[in-house]
């Protein structure tokens, strides 16, 4: 079957509802369009939501060794400290302690404080000017945006000659004292999800995770995480997430959310909807039969903020 545009469910919830104020079907669709993806099974209310096999998305994380950009240094002697300006932003105060290399310059060279993500202060030194630097990461790496929880646990990609120890979860409290009690690198054992502070007011939440120890090598970690959903505008090109078999359960789910403000709490299409719902769930199960349980433990989920 082909699969619904937004536009196209939201003309229809216009013909159900008369209205066609601007905007006002997408609010019935939204509604809709959200209760479907949160996976409440009609035939067992309350129970444990159905996790969507198009919800699970699969992914690559890279666990870099180091941190390189380009950058300007500033010695003063009267302090023998060396103020170092990067064009990028390549620094974190976690990275305090961490030893620095610049080419061309041969004397070793320490990060003794963090001033910004583009600015550092390390020991000793000397001046130098566009010069490529390089230094350990710190460890902390960026999700994708639409993040919104892990489905499993990652696991470590081949590599011929390096050890792949299973990843064990840990809260960030337990991380940062791991970080708090050595700084050497080696094979990451650990890991914790964070979340990052918003980029701005109307930005959506986003989440890095935390490795620990620093890895002492470039290393693959693959994984599977639960996608947000992103949002949808009403437009004859703008589609729900899924497969052009859930159309129908969106369609029904909408004109649903209409029904019940035009006071059918249990109209035809509420009862349309528990059906199609009921077997869109089904078939999604039998999509992948060698897949696991749906788990939506707190353990294994991070809300979305």
């Amino acid at each position: 079957m082909a699969q619904y545009a937004t536009g196209a469910i939201c003309d229809l919830v216009e013909v159900f509802t008369g209205n066609t104020t601007a905007g006002a079907a997408l609010v019935h669709f939204l509604n809709g369009y959200n209760r479907v993806l949160a996976g409440g099974d009609p035939r067992d209310e309350g129970g444990t939501p159905h996790l969507w096999s198009f919800l699970k998305l699969r992914a690559e994380l890279k666990l870099s060794m180091s941190v390189t950009g380009t950058a300007t240094g500033v010695y003063a002697a009267g302090t023998k400290l060396t103020t170092i300006t990067a064009t990028t932003a390549i620094f974190d105060p976690l990275q305090v302690g961490d030893s620095i290399t610049i080419t061309s310059v041969t004397d070793p060279m320490v990060i003794a404080s963090y001033t910004s993500s583009t600015i550092v202060v390390a020991t000793a030194g000397e001046s130098f000017a566009d010069k490529a630097v390089s230094l350990p990461h710190y460890g902390i790496y960026a999700l994708p945006a639409a993040f919104d929880g892990l489905v499993d646990t990652p696991n470590y990609a081949y590599a011929a000659g390096s050890s792949s120890p299973e990843l064990e979860e840990i809260s960030p409290e337990e991380l940062y004292a791991r970080r708090r009690e050595s700084r050497d690198v080696g094979t990451p054992v650990y890991f914790a999800l964070l979340a990052n502070a918003a980029a701005a007011t109307g930005t959506a939440q986003t989440f890095s995770i935390g490795v620990a120890p620093r890895p002492e090598e470039d290393r693959l970690v693959l994984y599977r995480y639960r996608q947000a959903a992103p949002v949808l505008t009403d437009g004859a090109a703008v589609f729900p997430l899924g497969t052009a078999s859930m159309s129908l359960v969106y369609q029904e789910a909408a004109l649903a959310a209409a029904e019940l403000i035009l006071g059918h709490v249990v109209g035809p299409h509420e009862r349309a909807y528990r059906e199609l719902m009921a077997n869109a769930i089904d078939a999604d199960r039998g999509y992948f039969r060698t897949n696991e349980p749906d788990r939506m433990e707190s353990s294994q989920m991070v809300p979305r903020g």
